[in-house]
């Protein structure tokens, strides 16, 4: 039997690069805006990094987003079906009755 769609996705390593994008991207967005500040204006170079890290940051972001409505609607989805054919117990009855005994 095959797994689950929300098991076959790595949903975390999806989160830890678009995490570790949004990251690098929000900081050298102030890097970037010292940079321009300091040369004189947000033309040149300067300006073509920011907007592509704003790009970048915009991209990261929205990608969080999907992902995480994706993983909890395939993780409600999912509980939905699961069938479990005999019931969980946490206690067994046994080991409540050991506890403070010396037999």
């Amino acid at each position: 039997m095959s797994k689950p769609l929300s098991e076959r996705i790595p949903f975390a390593k999806i989160v830890t690069v678009l995490s570790i994008a949004f990251g690098v991207s929000l900081g050298l967005c102030g890097v970037t805006a010292v940079f321009a500040i300091g040369v004189g204006g947000g033309n040149g170079f300067s300006g073509i990094l920011g907007m592509l890290e704003l790009i970048v940051m915009a991209l990261s972001a929205i990608g969080l987003l999907i992902t995480g409505a994706v993983l909890v609607t395939l993780s409600a989805i999912g509980s939905f079906n699961e069938k479990v054919s005999q019931p969980q117990k946490l206690f067994e009855s046994e080991d409540d009755t050991k506890i403070g005994r010396n037999d």
